[in-house]
């Protein structure tokens, strides 16, 4: 996988100005490296422990990583709600959870469905640093929220693909087709509703 397969999905199945794109990647950047498979504080160089994690959940052998408060993925997604969601989007494809296009759909899901404040600015966002800031401060919320770094790094992708439309990429990733879209956004709309119950009636 690479970078270069990131902005092709967000290129092709967005509206989003490649500004916006960049400030998401930047992100993305100082998440995980823009890796799909990895899981927080896996430093090794081969990912084997981000490997052996993913294998192990998608075989049902960590039955209580969603509280493990262990980040994973593009994004690094943490809490349970949002890491069971994103299971729930990659078994919806037939695919593992270190899977990069089932991540970036369910990304956009929960742009789109419980940040949508956000998604309409970074629509519209006309400088990288404004969309990393976005990205940072309403839907990573890292401890420290170091916005410059990942505006740099941002501006650092924008450089490299802005004006590609398309960028050639040695291993493209197969895209889940529109019926598998729709039903992993009606997946995810099914489990929000569960929780926002759960939490109105104090479970």
């Amino acid at each position: 996988m690479s970078k270069a397969t990131i902005w092709n999905y967000l290129k092709t199945h967005t509206s989003l100005p490649d500004e916006a794109i960049a400030g998401i990647m930047g992100n993305m950047e100082a998440e995980s490296n823009c890796e799909a498979c990895r899981v927080q504080g896996d430093f090794t160089s081969d990912r084997r422990v981000s490997k052996e994690y993913a294998k192990n959940v998608n075989n049902n052998l960590l039955p209580n990583w969603y509280s493990d408060q262990k980040g994973f993925g593009l994004c690094q997604w943490t809490y349970y709600s949002r890491k069971q969601n994103l299971r729930s989007t990659c078994q919806s494809y037939g695919v593992g959870i270190e899977d990069e296009s089932a991540q970036l759909a369910f990304m956009l899901a929960e742009m789109q469905m419980e940040y949508s404040s956000m998604w309409h600015q970074l629509l519209t966002a006309t400088d990288i640093r404004t969309a990393a800031y976005l990205m940072c401060h309403f839907y990573e919320r890292p401890a420290v929220e170091n916005v410059d770094a990942r505006a740099d790094y941002g501006q650092s992708i924008y450089k490299q693909f802005h004006g590609q439309d398309v960028i050639p990429d040695p291993e493209p990733t197969p895209m889940p087709s529109d019926d598998k879209l729709i039903q992993a956004f009606d997946l995810l709309t099914q489990a929000i509703s569960l929780l926002k119950e759960a939490i109105l009636n104090g479970r």
